[in-house]
């Protein structure tokens, strides 16, 4: 997605050498969020997720939390070599990650640190790439709703293995019963701030009506499925589809605003 954001923003060539530091940021910082997630997570995985690495026996919680410091690394190192914007809005990103896991995830406002990177990806890589546009202060609503709709759909099949203390969340706060059209609203919201920004900026029907139009049919065809009974494996399912629904849709929402 953010290599896709940048060749959008930068009208579908950036140089070489922008687009691939903005591929290993990305990769660093999703590398450094994981490792560090695994490392705080470990005590509970024993039981819960025994096939990741650390309880799987394959790395240890210090060569997991040395593997995150080192990825956080990478992440300013190479930030700091792009526009100085960008780097700062690479860092926040950066502490949003460590805040997420380290202090926010039991708490109801969890999904706001997955709504701030989402927000800001593209003014960091549109930055990167030297093609900044005032229109991408609409990631601000779209990073909004995006952060919390992934932050459902990603968080929902393992509703039952993390309800216990060290582990519940903002769903176990409100229940599978809330949590699950939460979710689907979240989406809906997300398909309405998207078709409103782009008939308010730049309308490109060939960009935006593509993307939204699988959105609407993915969303309606697992809440049709849900109706019929909301199972783990049903939502591994939803989970998958409404996560590319939704990378697909916010391309096409940039693509229709910022080309």
């Amino acid at each position: 997605m953010a290599l896709g954001f940048a060749f959008i923003v930068d009208g579908g060539s950036p140089a070489w050498h922008e687009a691939l530091r903005v591929a290993v940021v990305t990769g660093a910082l999703m590398g450094a969020a994981s490792a560090f997630n695994d490392a705080v997570d470990a005590g509970f995985d024993r039981d819960a997720h025994v096939w990741r690495p650390i309880p799987a026996g394959l790395v240890s919680v210090q060569d997991a939390k040395r593997m995150a410091a080192l990825l956080a690394v990478v992440a300013l190192a190479v930030g700091a070599t792009l526009d100085w914007r960008a780097f700062l809005l690479i860092l926040v990103t950066l502490a949003a990650v460590y805040l997420y896991t380290a202090q926010l995830r039991p708490s109801p406002l969890a999904w706001l640190a997955w709504s701030v990177s989402f927000a800001l990806l593209p003014l960091w890589v549109a930055e990167s790439v030297d093609a900044f546009d005032d229109v991408l202060w609409w990631s601000f609503p779209m990073g909004l709703f995006a952060g919390l709709a992934v932050y459902m759909v990603i968080k929902l099949p393992d509703y039952e293995r993390d309800d216990h203390d060290d582990a519940r969340n903002v769903l176990h706060w409100m229940t599978i019963d809330y949590a699950v059209p939460l979710a689907w609203g979240a989406v809906g919201a997300l398909i309405v701030v998207a078709v409103a920004s782009a008939n308010l900026e730049e309308f490109r029907p060939e960009w935006i009506i593509p993307t939204v139009s699988v959105a609407i049919v993915l969303s309606l065809t697992m809440i049709g499925v849900m109706f019929l009974g909301v199972t783990e494996r049903r939502l591994v399912w939803q989970r998958w589809l409404l996560s590319l629904a939704i990378v697909s849709m916010t391309l096409g929402w940039l693509g229709s605003i910022a080309l």
